[in-house]
């Protein structure tokens, strides 16, 4: 902390707590949460509804997976989790980002006269399966709270998607 500290004096700050509140003022915090938004619109390729949605299905795989970890486990909660989902929805959002913008960006020769554009139906698969991902997390997370139609409707989903995909840790060879 005290290297951090002499860099940020270096910056004409006193400390961490001085250069945190200078950065996240209530006035300067709405300047960031506008830019911040604005670039994550712009740079996901996502509609605003869209990305509210993607963010509060993440929200509710959190919430609802801290509850399982509370009441089901007994577990206590920390901290770090929070900063887990944090990232989570981090990391997600700049991998959406980067695939959109070689959807978007990279200019891709035509292919016996179609317009065919792999890093489109990558953006596209990708989004879809971290949608995917986290709804099945959500409906797991669901049941184990006692919502027995959740899961039902989570091993169904998985019992059908398991032909392609091994999102259970069990590929269904067709034999179903």
């Amino acid at each position: 902390m005290d290297k951090l500290n002499y860099l940020l004096r270096g910056f004409g700050f006193k400390n961490i707590s001085d250069y945190l509140s200078s950065l996240f003022r209530f006035d300067s915090l709405k300047v960031w949460l506008s830019f911040l938004l604005g670039g994550v619109f712009e740079y996901t390729g996502l509609d605003s509804v869209v990305l509210l949605a993607f963010v509060g299905l993440i929200i509710a795989e959190f919430q609802t997976g801290i509850k399982v970890s509370m009441q089901v486990n007994g577990e206590r909660f920390k901290s770090r989790k929070f900063g887990r989902m944090i990232l989570k929805i981090g990391t997600y959002i700049l991998i959406i980002s980067v695939l959109h913008s070689f959807s978007t960006r990279m200019h891709i020769p035509k292919f016996l006269g179609f317009d065919v554009n792999p890093f489109l139906w990558l953006y596209y698969s990708v989004f879809i399966a971290i949608v995917f991902q986290l709804f099945i997390s959500w409906m797991e997370n669901l049941g184990c709270l006692g919502y027995k139609e959740t899961k039902s409707i989570a091993g169904f989903i998985l019992r059908k998607f398991n032909k392609w995909f091994e999102f259970d840790g069990t590929k269904n060879n067709g034999d179903n």
